[in-house]
């Protein structure tokens, strides 16, 4: 099947949504007692995920605002950690709020909300470490196979 994706730079008003919510990630660091990072890794994401799930928040709303914004420091750190830059993705499937690595030649990506939603879904524990280096692999394999350095 050939790949549609098509990817445009976030506009501003989505961009400004994805800045709220990173400061509203740091907010759960805080009210979950846990430390809030000078910088998000991938320990951090894990032991966010692990304190807000054992805080029992049954709320429908407050679970979403949880989940958006815990995939957005999903996003960002595969940004930050993995040199993967913020799009707004239109493929077969529809459009969503995605990362992507080797723009224009693997174009590799990863819808973070979509990606933490189905982890929130299926009971998944402390994920984020080894998706991390799972999704790192696969840029890795990627690049070789096109010849190019990350």
């Amino acid at each position: 099947m050939k790949d549609t994706a098509r990817f445009s730079p976030l506009g501003p008003e989505l961009a400004a949504w994805v800045s709220s919510q990173k400061e509203l990630l740091s907010k759960y660091f805080e009210s979950l007692n846990i430390a809030i990072p000078s910088r998000i890794t991938a320990q951090s994401l894990d032991d966010l995920w692990v304190a807000w799930k054992e805080s029992r928040v049954a709320d429908a709303t407050a679970t979403d605002s949880f989940l958006n914004c815990f995939g957005v420091g999903f996003g960002q750190l595969l940004v930050d950690d993995l040199g993967f830059e913020w799009t707004y993705l239109e493929d077969e499937y529809g459009n969503d709020l995605a990362v992507r690595a080797l723009p224009g030649i693997a174009d590799t990506r990863v819808a973070p909300l979509h990606f933490v939603l189905k982890r929130w879904e299926s009971g998944q524990e402390r994920y984020v470490v080894d998706a991390i280096s799972e999704i790192d692999a696969m840029v890795d394999e990627f690049a070789s196979e096109h010849g190019v350095a990350r």
